[in-house]
């Protein structure tokens, strides 16, 4: 009797500490969630007051500069993000420094910024023409870049160092101060597209200088080169380029086919929706911010692994479908606030919208293929999707216009979410557990 007594103590006492365990990882979940969705929400209002104060076509400007803005990112920039963020939780777990993944990714930082300047010198003419701008923009857009650029070497730097709440910080204060300058040129009645990009730059030395004083440098430095993991890095990148080349078709490709066949003004139509719809994409991406450090340090632990996928998953898929269904029916009633031109921008973002289904419940997928080394297949599953996507464009656009786009979009979304469910149920599964 006593033994059972016991037994029934020992239990209940374990049972406690899980709970007391889960309760903790959903509050820094939370808290880390929350303070990103914050930073991105203000990254989200920014282009409506854009649109506000801009007529149709010159928010098409706009849009298509972003965009190309976004290219050099997506390229440079955001393919170097994965392989820095679980080499450096993976060295830290060995030595407890992060000074090697550290000194590559100041290579990659260095080396982006070079690339970008040869290539926006080379093709200056042809983004001209294409974003309808002048010379003075162009340098304004390069700026953008390099502002971008420098947040996400600091943002990436507190992931690699495991502290994911820091990281959200960056990108809170990055995004608010980013608005709050929109907000001054719109009141003040001098916003142009200059002033804008020049706020990345702006926002991203404030980041810095604010944060830079929190950084624990006895994880970083001494500096070191190990050739093997530098070369293991460059080789993860390589394939991240690739991929993160396909993912910026499918976030910005729509533009290319739409600028062909539509007016300024109906891609500054576009551009509206879309860019609500962006937002909403960047928030559910947290969730692969927030858990590849998680993933990358306990892909081989079978029970881990197991609670990430069938009971982590399913709550967040849940209330994800939540916030997704709240935008649905809100946001049509925030855009009556603009003019006429932007009409069919209601629509666009609602059928967008439901593309996000089918990217909430594969994000869960990406940290797994990334810290098992599956890069391969993911960023040749992202061109495919690329060439989908765009195909669909073309064949939807003549036809049904602006929705013809957005169609395009959601669909391809769904075909690479049922490619991702078939490999990990075929490949992955049994290599798990």
């Amino acid at each position: 009797m006593d033994r059972r007594i016991f037994d029934i103590l020992v239990a209940g006492k374990t049972m406690l500490h899980r709970i007391k365990h889960e309760l903790k990882q959903g509050k820094t979940l939370m808290t880390f969630t929350t303070l990103q969705a914050a930073g991105q929400a203000f990254g989200m209002v920014a282009p409506l007051v854009v649109a506000k104060a801009f007529s149709a076509e010159l928010f098409g400007s706009y849009s298509l500069s972003k965009m190309v803005v976004f290219f050099f990112g997506a390229f440079l920039v955001s393919s170097t993000q994965a392989p820095f963020i679980i080499f450096a939780n993976q060295e830290r777990a060995r030595s407890g420094k992060i000074n090697q993944a550290f000194t590559a990714q100041c290579v990659f930082l260095a080396l982006s910024l070079f690339i970008f300047a040869v290539l926006a010198v080379s093709f200056r003419t042809y983004i001209i023409q294409f974003a309808g701008i002048d010379r003075g923009d162009l340098l304004c857009v390069a700026l953008a870049f390099v502002g971008i650029a420098l947040k996400a070497f600091m943002s990436n730097l507190f992931m690699g160092m495991g502290q994911r709440v820091k990281n959200s910080l960056v990108e809170l204060a990055f995004g608010s101060f980013t608005l709050g300058l929109i907000l001054l040129f719109y009141l003040t009645g001098t916003m142009t597209l200059r002033a804008i990009f020049l706020t990345y730059l702006a926002s991203a030395v404030f980041v810095s200088a604010i944060f830079v004083w929190s950084i624990d440098w006895s994880q970083l430095l001494p500096l070191s080169v190990d050739k093997q993991r530098f070369k293991d890095m460059l080789n993860f990148t390589k394939w991240i380029m690739f991929g993160a080349t396909a993912i910026y078709f499918v976030n910005w490709g729509d533009y290319v086919v739409l600028r062909y066949y539509k007016s300024m003004g109906d891609i500054g139509a576009y551009g509206l929706g879309y860019q609500i719809f962006k937002g909403a994409v960047t928030l559910i991406l947290v969730v692969n911010a927030y858990f590849l450090p998680f993933v990358s340090q306990h892909i081989t632990d079978s029970v881990k692994m197991r609670d990430y996928l069938f009971g982590k998953r399913p709550k967040i898929f849940l209330v994800g479908i939540g916030f997704i269904v709240l935008l649905f029916v809100l946001v049509p009633y925030l855009l009556n606030i603009y003019d006429k031109d932007y009409e069919e921008s209601s629509v666009v973002f609602r059928v967008l919208l439901v593309g996000c289904i089918p990217i909430l419940y594969t994000v869960f997928y990406v940290p797994i293929l990334n810290t098992m080394g599956k890069y391969r297949f993911h960023q040749t599953v992202n061109f495919f999707h690329v060439v989908l996507n765009l195909v669909l464009d073309v064949l939807l656009v003549p036809v049904m216009g602006l929705l013809g786009a957005a169609v395009a979009t959601t669909a391809a979304y769904f075909c690479q979410a049922a490619t991702f469910e078939v490999y990990f149920r075929l490949r992955l599964r049994r290599l798990l557990w």
